[in-house]
C-alpha cells in the first residue's frame, strides 16, 4: 500500500474513496477538481505516424488542457443532437482522441460506444449498427470504410447515422459561450456509461454494457494500490477503445500519475517508448510484451522499470522471463535486480482483472499460474456442466461472483442469462485449483481439444512448446483425427521471428518429448508459420484459434505439407507416438 511520496496526497485520496458520486462516467471531473496541480503535464501522446517521432521531445497535456478540449467535444456533441442516453460510437487510431471523447460523452450522460481501429471495417459497421449507434466520430478512412459497409449492407438504421471526421471535430470544434446547463450530468449508479466489445476471437464480438457503479468497481481500493509514487511514470500500449485501455488512463487521471499514451501496440514502438520515456511500468496484453526485443532497451531506461503488467490473457513463461531481467524492484524494503511481472487473467465482461499473479527473477513453477483472485472477485469456483463446485486439482469451467460484472450484453440480453451458472458468470474459461489455492488457466472453453482419449487442454500444451522451441508465439489447437471420426488430436503452430530455417520434424520430436516429460499429451503434427499472416491474431492481439482449426482441420489426412510435420498412428493420447 502506498501511503506517502504519492503524486496524490493521503487527503486527496481519502476525499475521492469517501466520495459515493464518483463513478466510471464522471472521474475525469473528480479528478480535476481533486488536483492541485491541474497545469502539470500529464499525458504524453507521440504522434506513432512521425518516423522520427521518439527522437523529439513529446509535449504532455495538463488537466486543464484535457478539460478544455472535453468541453468542446461536449459541447459539439451536445449541438448535434446527443443527449443522455444517446449512444455515441469512437472509432480512432488516436488514444488521446478516444479518451477525451469518451470523458465528453460521458459528461453529457451519453453512452460511449468504443471500437477498435484493427477491427474489420464490415465487422465494426455492423458493431455500431447492432449497439443503436446514432452518432459516430472516427478516423476519416474508419469512418469512410463504415459508410461503404452501410451502403452495401442496405440497412436502413444505417442512414440515421451522423458521422464526422474525429481529426476535423477537434480542429474546429468551438468552446461554448457560457456553461452548459446540466453539464456534467449527475450519474445514477445503474447509468449506462459504455459499451466495448470483446475480443471476437470465438465469433462475431459481443457487445458488454458497462454501468456508472458496475465499472467502477474495484477501483476505489486501487487509489491506495496502485504504483503512484513521485517518481513513477507510466506507458501504456494496451487498445485505448478497450475497457482495459479506458480502465488503466481512469487511474492514472485520478492519481496524477505522468502516463504516455502509445498508439502503437508492436514491440518495437514499446522499446522505442520505454527508451523515449523512461517509465517506471509498463502495461500491454501479452502479445505486446511478448514482442519486446529486450536487448534493445537501453541500460538507462531499463533500470527505471520495477514492473511490466499484462493482462486479458495469461501470458507465458517463455515471454515473461526476459522481461523480468531488466530493471530494479523493492522487495521486503530492499532494492533487489530484476522486476516485476503483473500477469492478470482479465475478461471484457468484467471490466477489471480477476486473478493477479506476480512473477519475479526468482520465481519457479510457472505452467499458467493465474494466482489468485482480486479483492473485487467475491467468490471464484471450478464447476462442472452442471454448475455443481468441483474439488481442487479438477479442471473444470471458471465461474465468478463480481459487482464488476457487465449487467449484459446490449445486442443479446438472452447471452447474459445463458452466461449464468448457478449464480455465477461464466467467463469461457476452463481452470482448476490446487490444495493451497492457486489457480491455473487451463484453456478458452471453445479450444479445448476433445481427443479420442479425453479433453487436451492447450494452453499447458503451448507453455511447453514455447519453452521447448524458444518460438515468438506458438498455438495449439483441434486437428481432425483421421482414425477416430469425430476425435480430435493436438497441433501447434510455432512463429519465429528471426529468419532462421528450422526443421519441422526435429521441432516437433523435441516438443513431444518435452511434453511426455511433463506428463501432457504430445502433438500429432506441428506447422511453422511463415509470417503473422499464418498465426493471425483479432484486434486485441490474442491468437484467432478458429481459424488455425479451419485451415489445418484435415492436415493428418495425407502427407505433410511444406514447413510442417505429422505423425499418423494409433498410439493412445499421452504417450508419445511411434514413427
Amino acid at each position: 500500500m502506498h501511503i506517502f511520496g504519492t503524486h496524490r496526497s493521503v487527503a486527496q485520496r481519502l476525499s475521492l474513496t469517501a466520495n459515493r458520486r464518483l463513478g466510471a462516467g464522471n472521474f475525469f471531473w473528480h479528478a480535476w477538481r481533486n488536483a492541485t496541480d491541474r497545469d502539470r503535464p500529464i499525458l504524453f501522446h507521440p504522434d506513432v505516424t512521425s518516423p522520427g517521432w521518439d527522437e523529439t521531445q513529446t509535449p504532455g497535456v495538463s488537466l486543464n488542457d484535457l478539460r478544455i478540449t472535453a468541453i468542446r467535444y461536449a459541447h459539439w456533441h451536445r449541438t448535434h443532437g446527443v443527449l443522455p442516453g444517446t449512444h455515441v460510437g469512437v472509432h480512432t487510431r488516436n488514444g488521446l482522441f478516444g479518451l477525451l471523447h469518451h470523458i465528453a460523452i460521458t459528461a453529457l450522460g451519453a453512452v460511449a460506444v468504443h471500437c477498435n481501429p484493427n477491427m474489420a471495417s464490415d465487422t465494426a459497421a455492423e458493431y455500431f449498427l447492432r449497439t443503436r449507434t446514432t452518432v459516430l466520430v472516427a478516423d476519416e478512412d474508419l469512418r469512410a470504410n463504415c459508410a461503404d459497409a452501410w451502403a452495401r449492407s442496405g440497412a436502413p438504421e444505417a442512414g440515421r447515422i451522423l458521422t464526422q471526421d474525429i481529426a476535423r471535430l477537434d480542429r474546429d470544434a468551438p468552446r461554448p459561450t457560457g456553461p452548459m446547463p446540466g453539464f456534467p450530468h449527475r450519474h445514477r449508479g445503474d447509468d449506462l456509461v459504455m459499451i466495448s466489445h470483446s475480443s471476437g476471437t470465438t465469433g462475431r464480438p459481443k457487445a458488454p454494457v458497462f454501468t456508472h457503479d458496475s465499472f467502477f468497481d474495484g477501483k476505489r481500493e486501487r487509489l491506495w494500490t496502485f504504483p503512484s509514487l513521485r517518481g513513477d511514470r507510466m506507458l501504456t500500449a494496451l487498445p485505448h477503445s478497450h475497457s482495459a485501455g479506458i480502465s488503466y488512463l481512469t487511474m492514472a487521471l485520478l492519481l496524477g500519475i505522468p502516463t504516455l499514451v502509445l498508439d502503437d501496440a508492436k514491440g518495437e514502438s514499446v522499446v522505442r517508448a520505454v527508451n523515449r520515456f523512461h517509465p517506471t511500468f509498463v502495461l500491454g496484453f501479452p502479445l505486446t510484451l511478448a514482442e519486446i526485443d529486450v536487448s534493445k532497451v537501453t541500460p538507462y531506461a531499463a533500470q527505471h522499470i520495477h514492473s511490466w503488467n499484462g493482462m486479458g490473457d495469461a501470458s507465458h513463461e517463455r515471454h515473461i522471463r526476459p522481461l523480468t531481467a531488466l530493471g530494479m524492484r523493492h522487495d521486503d524494503g530492499k532494492k533487489k535486480p530484476g522486476s516485476r511481472y503483473i500477469d492478470g487473467l482479465g475478461s471484457s465482461e468484467m471490466g477489471m482483472v480477476l486473478f493477479r499473479q506476480v512473477f519475479t527473477p526468482d520465481s519457479s513453477g510457472f505452467g499458467r499460474l493465474i494466482g489468485r483472485p482480486v479483492k473485487a472477485v467475491r467468490q471464484a469456483a471450478v464447476l462442472d456442466e452442471d454448475g455443481n463446485v468441483l474439488p481442487d486439482g479438477e479442471a473444470g469451467r471458471l465461474g465468478v461472483r463480481t459487482p464488476s460484472l457487465t449487467p449484459g450484453y446490449w445486442d443479446d440480453p438472452t447471452l447474459g442469462r445463458d452466461s449464468l451458472c448457478n449464480g455465477y458468470f461464466l467467463t469461457g474459461d476452463v481452470v482448476r485449483r490446487d490444495s493451497q489455492g492457486l489457480w491455473y488457466h487451463l484453456d478458452r472453453t471453445p479450444d479445448v481439444i476433445h481427443t479420442a482419449g479425453g479433453p487436451v487442454y492447450s494452453l499447458p500444451l503451448e507453455e511447453t512448446v514455447l519453452l521447448r522451441t524458444q518460438a515468438l508465439d506458438a498455438a495449439v489447437v483441434a486437428v481432425a483425427d483421421p482414425d477416430r471420426p469425430g476425435a480430435c488430436r493436438p497441433a501447434a503452430v510455432v512463429l519465429f521471428g528471426d529468419g532462421i530455417e528450422r526443421s519441422p520434424r526435429n521441432l516437433l520430436d523435441g516438443c513431444n518429448a518435452a511434453l511426455t516429460a511433463a506428463g501432457l499429451a504430445p502433438l500429432s503434427a506441428l506447422v511453422i508459420a511463415e509470417n503473422r499472416d499464418a498465426l493471425p491474431v483479432g484486434p486485441t492481439g490474442k491468437v484467432l484459434k478458429r481459424r488455425l482449426r479451419e485451415q489445418h482441420r484435415s492436415i493428418l489426412s495425407g502427407p505433410a505439407p511444406a514447413g510442417a510435420a505429422h505423425v499418423r498412428s494409433r498410439t493412445a493420447i499421452g504417450s508419445v507416438p511411434a514413427e
